[in-house]
C-alpha cells in the first residue's frame, strides 16, 4: 500500500477561509482506491463527538486531492473495514 500522507493532522479550509484540523485515523486501500479516514483533532472536537469522515485520495504531498465519501453504502462499507482494521491492531 502506498502511503499518501506522512502527517497525522490535515488542515481543511472552507470557502470563507476558516480552518479545521482533522486527525488522520487510518489510511488503507479499498477496491483500488486509497482511503483516508479522519476525525476532528482533539482540540477541535466536541466533547461527545465521535464522527469519522472518509475521503478518497489521489496524488501526493502538495498535490493531494481528497474527495469526501458521501454515499451511505460506501460509508457503511468503509466504516466496517475501518473497524476491522482498528480491532486487529
Amino acid at each position: 500500500m502506498t502511503e499518501y500522507t506522512d502527517i497525522e493532522v490535515i488542515v481543511f479550509e472552507d470557502e470563507d477561509g476558516n480552518e479545521t484540523e482533522m486527525q488522520i485515523v487510518d489510511e488503507f486501500d479499498c477496491e483500488g482506491r486509497h482511503v483516508i479516514a479522519v476525525c476532528p483533532a482533539p482540540d477541535e472536537a466536541a466533547e461527545d463527538e465521535d464522527e469519522v469522515s472518509f475521503f478518497y485520495a489521489s496524488g501526493k504531498d502538495d498535490d493531494l486531492e481528497m474527495t469526501l465519501v458521501e454515499d451511505e453504502k460506501e460509508l457503511e462499507k468503509l466504516g466496517d473495514l475501518l473497524e476491522e482494521r482498528l480491532l486487529s491492531k
